[in-house]
């Protein structure tokens, strides 16, 4: 892993600035909602205030990423930035002078989505604007995995503070990570990052949208994130807390999901030892390992309790989830290298926005669709079929001519 690339000034900036707003984006979600339940929240409203969040990111991605393409997108970074700032830090003073409500919680969430929305498509294309096209590669692999640290520390600091402290402090301590992140986003230089263009948004977004379609290959490679994350959504989220109180308990639960965080940064690392060795087509691969939890959740709700412990089934299921995140990263790093060097840079935002899009929508969708299978075929054949979904979706793309060409054209 090339750490040198961090003597760059630029990409320096970039990535400092992306992992505080990083570790903000983990300690935001966790203080508000556990704010929310300190407000009297219970389980439908505090969906409710969850989704408040993650609505207006997933409407507002491509329009961010139009956005991102017209404008300067530092300065695209450093607005998403000081928005996000504003939207903990306003919760947080209403808790702390106790005027806070639900409703007005759920309006900062919001907010908070809508700067997200704004700031991944924007930092994700930046990248191009600050390192030579044969560093692309190892830029791509340090900005992965200083997301995935970002995210896992901040997640955990939000569980800290909100534990020992209070949801007001560390909604606080969110907002000033983002408000840090603005003069490092600030001081990025100038050249080459954009400028205005003439035209409407809405030709921006159709033209952006119809870019992706015609690209069979880009096309290809998100409708498997969706796919992915759809499966994942829908058995382990949902079915997963089930298989728990069946198993081991909710408290090892807890456990076997900070091991699949923790995956997430191994992946990155693998994926940048393994260079240039690992070509998109093989990679997609990696995404089969998302059916394995899906497997030992279903031997959880099919096997007697009584025929195996319960650790044994935490233990593999651990290993199961931590194996999932490793070998999504170990596509996603590829992916994005390839997005890097193959979308010409007018459209680079906008590809990055239908990439969070693929990812993000395929979640609630799960979510909703799980249950009424389940009712219908019952849950372990509910995650037999989403595990194989999975494996026949990698495997479609593994073996796409258009795929497999692409990888021979940058050989």
């Amino acid at each position: 892993m090339n750490w040198s690339l961090l003597r760059r000034p630029a990409f320096r900036a970039l990535w400092w600035g992306r992992l505080l707003s990083w570790v903000g984006s983990g300690v935001g979600p966790v203080a508000i909602v556990f704010a929310a339940i300190d407000l009297g929240a219970g389980v439908t409203v505090l969906g409710i205030v969850i989704a408040c969040r993650s609505i207006p990111n997933v409407l507002l991605v491509l329009f961010g990423g139009a956005v991102a393409d017209r404008a300067p997108k530092w300065a695209v970074a450093v607005t998403a930035s000081a928005v996000s700032a504003a939207s903990l830090a306003a919760p947080a003073l209403l808790l702390a002078t106790g005027d806070a409500s639900l409703p007005l919680l759920a309006g900062a969430a919001a907010v908070s989505g809508a700067g997200s929305a704004f700031f991944a498509p924007a930092t994700g294309a930046l990248l191009r604007d600050v390192v030579e096209a044969e560093q692309l590669r190892d830029a791509t692999i340090l900005n992965r995995l200083g997301m995935n640290i970002g995210l896992v520390a901040g997640t955990a600091l939000g569980g800290e503070l909100v534990d020992m402290l209070s949801p007001e402090i560390a909604l606080a301590v969110g907002s000033l990570l983002f408000t840090a992140a603005i003069p490092v986003f600030a001081g990025l230089p100038r050249r080459a990052l954009g400028a205005i263009r003439g035209g409407s948004f809405a030709h921006d977004l159709r033209e952006g949208i119809a870019f992706v379609l015609r690209t069979r290959w880009l096309r290809s490679t998100l409708a498997l994130l969706f796919v992915a994350q759809f499966a994942f959504a829908g058995g382990v989220q949902v079915l997963g807390p089930f298989a728990a109180d069946a198993s081991f308990g909710r408290s090892l639960w807890g456990f076997a999901g900070a091991v699949q965080t923790v995956g997430l940064v191994v992946g990155a690392v693998v994926a940048g030892n393994l260079r240039g060795r690992l070509r998109l087509a093989t990679a997609t691969l990696g995404v089969a390992g998302m059916a394995l939890p899906l497997g030992v959740l279903a031997l959880i709700l099919t096997v007697d309790p009584v025929v195996i412990d319960p650790l044994h089934w935490f233990f593999w299921l651990s290993v199961a989830l931590a194996g999932a995140s490793i070998g999504l990263e170990i596509f996603t790093v590829p992916l994005d290298v390839m997005i890097q060097r193959q979308v010409p840079r007018p459209y680079l935002a906008r590809a990055y926005a239908c990439l969070t899009l693929a990812s993000l929508a395929g979640m609630p969708v799960g979510e909703l669709v799980v249950g009424p299978v389940v009712g219908l075929i019952g849950a372990p054949l509910t995650l037999c079929g989403l595990g194989t979904l999975v494996l026949l979706a990698a495997a479609a793309v593994a073996v796409s001519p258009r795929v497999r060409r692409l990888d021979r054209s940058k050989a």
